[in-house]
């Protein structure tokens, strides 16, 4: 497998000033992600349906729109890519701050704009970053920033809906969304610095071999979805990766469908109770970042993939039977199990994003991106559906007992060897 070196480093603060603009960015969609729903159903009467449609026009976008973004990120350079993407979000907090100014209905209807145009932002961002880290940075720092983005993003998402539930409390709608737009402004400017990385358009010029020659002599992908999703299954490893987060994702949100009125029938579980299960477990996802580059060196291979791999998706076997158990015991092993995953999670995630950066090459990439989030993004709403009928036709907590077991299946998946022997160990 190869990809194409070209270290630009002219900037180190770079490696700084870009997770800042990520924290900056993601806690201002993680504070509209929490409000709109809330001033939706509070304020505007939403049923299940509009809070239903919200979410569908904050993830649709995402996946219908994959192609045309990398098409976006193959054609112009990541820098403006980047703050184009960032001021698509401005867009949607100015949008939502205006939301209660209008009537009910046409409320509702801006707050689905906004969701769109943060959908169309994300997508924008998710391919472009893929593409930008690994030209702009030398291959040895990858784990390092990818490290950082995800301590940024997790971190993010862990303190904006606290603040931001103060801020509405305290000042409404409209300034805690302005305040939200200030943020994204800020990112902006951060982004300012990033260097004017092009796709390669020679799939050729410039590449190096990163791991042993596997025999592979399969020519670049066409740039359509279809090419991107083959890249991702080209390679025993890669596939294996990509069945495994798509597993993870879909078994993960059929778990969750139904996740919490089991813990409600069968633990004392009260609603602070599950706000600091859940906020807590977030903390260790930044744990798990922070220290996911600095493992010990056997850990930094593909050996780390499987083992974090095999975690993440395994807790969620401790979580089905906690909720199977029930009362205190119960709970414990659901907030052991929560615990597991986020900290898994984060130490998971930087490793295969180091991988699929080293394993695809430059001029794929985008496609490859767009792709892999695209199918990732339809494994969510595909397991909230599956989760929310098998739901009313069983028992929930038999469900969980038997979706969490079920979970063990990508846990052995990701421990093959085409995972661990992916990466070599790397020099400390």
């Amino acid at each position: 497998m190869t990809t194409t070196t070209r270290s630009l480093r002219k900037d180190d603060s770079l490696a700084v000033s870009l997770p800042v603009a990520n924290f900056l960015s993601f806690f201002a969609i993680a504070a509209v992600e929490f409000s709109v729903p809330f001033v939706a159903v509070d304020a505007l009467g939403a049923n299940a349906t509009i809070v239903a449609l919200l979410g569908i026009c904050r993830f649709a976008p995402q996946v219908l729109l994959a192609g045309p973004a990398a098409r976006l990120v193959e054609r112009f350079d990541q820098r403006a890519v980047m703050i184009g993407s960032e001021l698509l979000r401005v867009a949607a907090f100015a949008l939502a701050a205006l939301g209660l100014a209008f009537a009910p209905g046409v409320a509702l209807g801006v707050f689905c704009l906004a969701n769109i145009s943060l959908a169309c932002g994300s997508i924008l961002t998710a391919v472009s970053t893929q593409v930008l880290i690994p030209q702009a940075f030398a291959d040895e720092a990858l784990p390092k920033v990818y490290a950082r983005l995800g301590m940024a993003e997790s971190s993010a998402d862990a303190a904006a809906p606290f603040v931001t539930g103060l801020g509405l409390a305290a000042f409404g709608l409209a300034p805690t969304f302005g305040t939200a737009a200030a943020l994204a402004l800020g990112a902006c400017g951060l982004l300012a610095r990033i260097p004017r990385v092009r796709v390669t358009t020679d799939a050729a010029s410039g590449e190096e071999t990163r791991e042993p020659d596997t025999g592979d002599r399969t020519a670049p992908a066409k740039s359509t979805l279809r090419g991107g999703m083959a890249v991702n299954f080209r390679t025993p490893a890669l596939r294996t990766v990509t069945l495994w987060s798509l597993s993870y994702n879909f078994g993960q949100c059929v778990i969750e469908a139904v996740l919490l009125i089991t813990l409600l029938d069968t633990t004392p579980l009260s609603a602070a109770t599950y706000g600091v299960i859940r906020s807590c477990a977030v903390l260790f996802a930044v744990l798990g970042s922070y220290l996911a580059e600095r493992l010990p060196r056997g850990l930094r291979t593909g050996w780390g993939t499987s083992l974090f791999g095999c975690g993440a998706v395994a807790a969620y076997t401790v979580i089905g039977l906690g909720a199977y158990v029930g009362g205190t015991r119960g709970l414990l092993l659901v907030l052991a199990g929560f615990v597991i995953d986020e900290f898994c999670s984060g130490v998971v995630i930087v490793r295969v994003q180091t991988f699929r950066a080293r394993a695809i090459t430059d001029v794929e990439r985008p496609m490859a991106t767009a792709a892999y989030r695209a199918a990732n993004l339809t494994a969510v709403p595909a397991g909230l559906a599956v989760g929310g009928i098998a739901g009313v036709v069983m028992n929930s907590a038999n469900l969980l007992l038997a979706i969490g077991l079920l979970m063990v299946i990508p846990a052995v998946l990701i421990w093959s060897r085409a995972v661990r022997e992916s990466e070599p160990a790397t020099a400390a």
